[in-house]
């Protein structure tokens, strides 16, 4: 098994972001080494503004 990450190719508009944790919507927080993983990623959109 490799222990590379496999490439992401970009999209454009977003930007990845990777988060140790994550709250799912009904207020459960996920923490990425729960899962092996040192944090999750996802795609944003280049214009988004955090509340």
């Amino acid at each position: 098994m490799s222990t590379t990450t496999p490439a992401i190719p970009p999209r454009p508009g977003y930007r990845l972001v990777f988060s140790p944790v994550i709250t799912l919507r009904n207020g459960k927080k996920l923490l990425a080494a729960s899962y092996g993983k040192k944090a999750w990623a996802f795609w944003v959109p280049e214009n988004f503004q955090k509340k």
